[in-house]
């Protein structure tokens, strides 16, 4: 745990770590899972609200069942027990987030729903 972290460090921080835990029993589509993924950060949470339009399970990080601590375990042993493994999850951890939540990508998602309307 590294206590408070100024704004101006958290890429850096995000950068180093093998991989993000998210361990909400309730969440939406929390920042700090987006802002992992974004720095090539892998993450681990359970398959609750929002997580799995950020992370696809075994894609980027793994998505345990929902409250299964044990799981969840498994998740952080599966992500970091293989180099290369940890290599392809990192690439495509940044990826994702680049191809689903660029803005002109939301934007156009939005346009298109407005359009269906």
């Amino acid at each position: 745990m590294a206590g408070r972290i100024p704004d101006n460090m958290l890429t850096s921080v995000y950068s180093a770590a093998d991989m993000f835990v998210a361990p909400s029993l309730q969440d939406n589509l929390p920042n700090t899972v987006m802002e992992a993924l974004a720095c090539g950060t892998p993450s681990v949470a359970f398959d609750i609200g929002g997580m799995s339009d950020m992370i696809v399970h075994k894609q980027n990080g793994y998505l345990a069942k929902p409250f299964d601590v044990h799981d969840l375990v498994r998740g952080l042993e599966w992500v970091v027990e293989q180099d290369k493994r940890k290599v392809h999850l990192s690439e495509s951890s940044r990826k994702h987030v680049e191809n689903k939540f660029e803005l002109e990508y939301i934007a156009r998602k939005y346009t298109d729903l407005y359009s269906e309307i």
